[in-house]
């Protein structure tokens, strides 16, 4: 009815931001909300499926670039740039597990 849910992460890719079994509220209004450097967003990855990373940077092609924050994330350079049409939303709060 809105767009915008919840859903949970399982993983540590983005861990201590977002801890394994956490549960985040997205929101897919990207017009509404400007993409910056570290927004946390959920994209819909060619290769990996649903994925929860942190904008890196976006490039002068308009392509954006997503990083994780454990060290065991996959390289930027092997998750690659991702267009807008492939992200489902902005992450706007984290709900750690109990």
């Amino acid at each position: 009815m809105f767009g915008f849910h919840f859903c949970k992460v399982s993983g540590i890719s983005m861990s201590p931001t977002i801890p394994e079994n956490s549960y985040i509220f997205i929101v897919p209004w990207l017009k509404i909300f400007k993409l910056k450097e570290g927004s946390l967003l959920k994209v819909l990855h060619p290769k990996y499926g649903y994925m929860v990373k942190s904008l890196a940077q976006t490039d002068r092609n308009g392509l954006f670039w997503l990083k994780g924050h454990h060290k065991s994330s996959l390289p930027i350079e092997k998750i690659g740039p991702v267009g807008k049409s492939q992200i489902a939303g902005k992450v706007l709060w984290v709900f750690p597990p109990k």
